[in-house]
């Protein structure tokens, strides 16, 4: 326990909707983070309620950065977008040797993470971005499913949400994924798509629903894992909602223009009261998790779960990297979640069901 205690955590983004609930995580475990970020007003106060120490710094300026990390040893990081702040802050991590971990599902940030291997290896840290909902559960499910068919060379993976509304920092970072479209790895490489690129019917308990394909972080985090070449996510659409957005695709260049952008985060920002949902709506909304596996001949190993809501899953999750962090020694470089800590941490996510496995 001293050993923890002597430890610095710095929480950067401490005033978002997300980090509310690292916090109370946090403070769970008795843990006092440094609570940081840009908006001086909202992080001063929220430090004074909890009696925590503040740093008020933005991301501009590199040498302001490494003075306010050279005292830090794990920084959470949950400012999204993650395409302004991960880059900034995990290079500042590797110069002043601090554990870097975040809670992004961005593929673009585990891509530039994993670039900086050999630099955080011999800087002796740990970079593990995506320990919150993305990536820790589809991560370890496609752990666990490879493990029962070594020679597969296909994943697929599907996700969605019962009743759960996104927080305004997850619904700004989709309006800039979205300008992206689509993305799947094939042979190894990753590869842009259309949206909704590819459909195909999944059964993960519910009966067979129609799922579309998205950009989701683990088309680089899934690969990184397990080293299958053929990765694709989902999430369940019905059919008209998928013609929809096949018939939508060509405007979506028009998101790509900042004006554009700025438009539609500010309408989210007036419907998404409060910045999110409430405890008590999240307790109602689950998540269900699904992944399957398929060899060159044909073999299937499947396996899904449910969890709690993604916000929830996040805010634990965070908090149990960073205390792991605190607590143990780890060999530097660029590690997935299931890679870090090992699949079987799926068991301890809030609301873990247990995994239905099966195969054909």
């Amino acid at each position: 326990l001293r050993n923890i205690m002597s430890k610095k955590l710095m929480l950067y983004g401490a005033n978002g909707y997300t980090s509310r609930l690292i916090i109370k995580e946090l403070v769970g475990q008795n843990i006092k983070p440094i609570l940081a970020g840009r908006n001086k007003e909202k992080i001063t106060n929220l430090a004074e309620k909890h009696g925590f120490n503040s740093s008020i710094f933005s991301l501009e300026k590199s040498d302001v950065i490494d003075e306010e990390l050279k005292k830090i040893d794990v920084l959470i990081n949950a400012a999204g977008p993650y395409s302004l702040t991960a880059r900034p802050l995990i290079d500042s991590c590797i110069r002043t040797k601090t554990h870097y971990i975040d809670i992004t599902g961005e593929i673009d940030i585990f891509v530039y993470a994993k670039s900086k291997h050999k630099e955080a290896k011999d800087a002796g840290i740990i970079i593990c971005p995506g320990v919150g909902f993305d990536v820790i559960p589809t991560d370890c499910l496609s752990n666990l499913l490879k493990d029962k068919l070594p020679d597969a060379n296909q994943l697929n993976i599907c996700f969605f949400s019962e009743n759960g509304k996104p927080s305004i920092g997850t619904a700004k970072t989709s309006i800039e994924g979205l300008s992206n479209g689509g993305r799947i790895r094939k042979d190894g490489i990753i590869e842009q798509v259309p949206l909704a690129h590819s459909v195909k019917e999944i059964d993960y308990g519910q009966g067979s629903k129609m799922a579309m394909s998205i950009p989701w972080g683990d088309v680089a985090t899934a690969y990184y894992t397990t080293g299958i070449q053929n990765i694709i996510v989902y999430i369940p659409r019905s059919k008209a909602g998928i013609n929809k957005i096949r018939k939508q695709r060509k405007w979506l260049f028009i998101l790509k223009s900042k004006f554009v952008q700025n438009y539609l985060k500010n309408i989210m920002e007036k419907k998404i009261i409060n910045g999110g949902d409430t405890d008590e709506q999240r307790s109602k909304s689950k998540m269900w998790v699904w992944a399957e596996v398929k060899n060159k001949v044909g073999k299937i190993e499947s396996g899904y779960f449910q969890v709690a809501n993604g916000y929830d899953v996040t805010g634990y999750g965070a908090m149990f990297f960073a205390k792991n962090l605190m607590e143990k020694k780890f060999d530097g470089g660029y590690y997935t979640p299931s890679l870090l800590l090992g699949p079987n941490i799926v068991e301890s996510l809030p609301g873990f069901s247990g995994i239905k496995f099966s195969n054909s």
